[in-house]
């Protein structure tokens, strides 16, 4: 869904005011329910650094706003998007996005005129983490790479997908597998039954494969037959979507405490 002019402002803004939030998956609070909302954002041409200034003004004049919303902004490094942004706001309850505050007409305005012009489009997603799944670390500190795949399950596989990702998941982590990663799932926004798999990496060279491998792995906890037929039965379940790489932007995020 694409928003345009008055209705990009409408839209967005709902995504920049709320309940503040932590900044990333792990730092997620436990009892809270999940719920990220996640947009990609499309600059005007030319725009890029313009959007970049403006947004980055705006959360410091956001940052000193109790209830204010705090988004991770992320620059889309490769595939189709490249050049766009994504911005998340994680570690929601649904009913945060209820909430109101006196300040929202002012922060309304203030966007409508510094960012809004910068815009073009923006989709939005609403996502759930998976609690039980993934390994991530404790610290997200030196972490700047976000490898990104979207998996889409196929009509009735829905219960093979699964239990085959809990399977997978059980050897993965008793098997020492050397990345951190993590799975979210879309809400709405989207293609349905997609399941998004990120995984942090710290650098470029922290890219290259290590060992052990996922089939060693498997290999081991199964053996090698049944690991076979297990992953390429699995396999049949879903279909890999878009892959892309995130660079996470610091300063893009930073809400400082001016009024």
């Amino acid at each position: 869904m694409h928003f345009k002019n008055k209705l990009i402002v409408m839209v967005v803004l709902g995504l920049m005011a709320g309940l503040s939030t932590s900044v990333a998956v792990a730092q997620e609070e436990e009892q809270n329910e999940g719920i990220a909302r996640v947009v990609l954002i499309t600059p005007k041409d030319g725009h890029e650094e313009a959007l970049e200034e403006a947004i980055t003004d705006y959360h410091h004049y956001m940052g000193g706003k109790e209830g204010a919303m705090r988004y991770q902004w992320y620059s889309i490094e490769t595939g189709p998007d490249t050049g766009k942004y994504i911005a998340r706001s994680g570690g929601h309850n649904w009913a945060d996005f209820d909430a109101t505050h006196d300040w929202d007409k002012k922060a309304g305005e203030k966007f409508a005129s510094d960012v809004n012009p910068h815009v073009a489009d923006v989709d939005i997603f609403i996502t759930r983490s998976d609690r039980e799944l993934g390994m991530w670390p404790d610290s997200m500190e030196g972490y700047q790479y976000f490898m990104v795949s979207n998996w889409n399950i196929k009509p009735g596989k829905g219960n093979v997908f699964n239990a085959g990702i809990k399977k997978i998941d059980a050897a993965l982590k008793a098997g020492g597998w050397p990345n951190y990663y993590s799975f979210t799932y879309n809400v709405t926004g989207g293609k349905g039954n997609t399941v998004t798999l990120v995984s942090p990496r710290k650098n470029y060279a922290d890219m290259a494969e290590k060992e052990p491998g996922f089939m060693d792995i498997m290999n081991k906890a199964m053996g090698e037959e049944e690991a076979a037929a297990f992953v390429a039965t699995w396999a049949e379940s879903y279909w890999v979507g878009e892959k892309y790489m995130l660079k996470h932007q610091p300063a893009l995020s930073d809400y400082g405490q001016k009024k």
